[in-house]
């Protein structure tokens, strides 16, 4: 089992990768848009647009939030939203932010490991980081916060289904824990990614709106 899941894992990693990553970000945030190239979907690139209306709103020149330092004076046009209209909204900015994060070290690690963007000193890393967060993931969906009809992201079911959704959260981080624990002992990387994805493949199939 685990000889053929290699011989085809290499392949169908490299196509789905890029799919992982942006529905983690639509799973993440209500009315993200994301749309995924027949290039990404390949492994040779990648192109994502999102709002920006969730905490981060791009203003002026003139109004951006100074800030000063060693290398000069500096402003930054995506200033962090001082207040959330809800408890809820508060909470969907962070959950959208983690689970960018949690994108990113993915796919950080199916670029080393699938194709020849190198880091391999960075693996341990990345997948260090995605059993920290993968271990509190839970905790993003405290607050009932599901995307509005008809927009992508977060089913009403996580909440309506407690029990069930935290099967699907319990194993992920359990799976991030191995996978993390699998590059320590300088194991089956890929086949650890693999196995790490199918978890949040499941889990968007199940409570994530298209």
């Amino acid at each position: 089992m685990k000889n053929s899941r290699r011989l085809m894992a290499g392949l169908g990693l490299a196509a789905g990768t890029y799919v992982l990553a942006a529905g983690i970000v639509a799973f993440a945030v209500p009315g993200a848009e994301v749309q995924i190239s027949r290039a990404d979907s390949m492994g040779q690139g990648q192109g994502h647009s999102h709002s920006h209306d969730h905490g981060h709103s791009h203003v002026s020149a003139e109004q951006a939030e100074q800030l000063t330092g060693p290398f000069g004076a500096h402003g930054d046009r995506h200033p962090q939203a001082a207040s959330f209209a809800s408890p809820a909204d508060g909470l969907t900015e962070r959950r959208r932010r983690a689970m960018s994060a949690l994108s990113g070290h993915f796919r950080a690690v199916s670029a080393t490991l699938l194709s020849d963007a190198g880091g391999e000193d960075m693996i341990g890393i990345h997948a260090d980081a995605l059993a920290a967060l993968g271990g509190r993931i839970d905790t993003l969906f405290d607050i009932a916060s599901p995307a509005p009809e008809g927009e992508k992201g977060a089913l009403a079911a996580i909440w309506a289904q407690p029990d069930n959704f935290a099967r699907y959260t319990s194993a992920f981080s359990t799976e991030a824990e191995r996978f993390a624990q699998t590059v320590r002992d300088g194991g089956d990387m890929v086949n650890g990614l693999h196995d790490l994805r199918y978890y949040c493949v499941a889990c968007h199939a199940d409570f994530r709106q298209r």
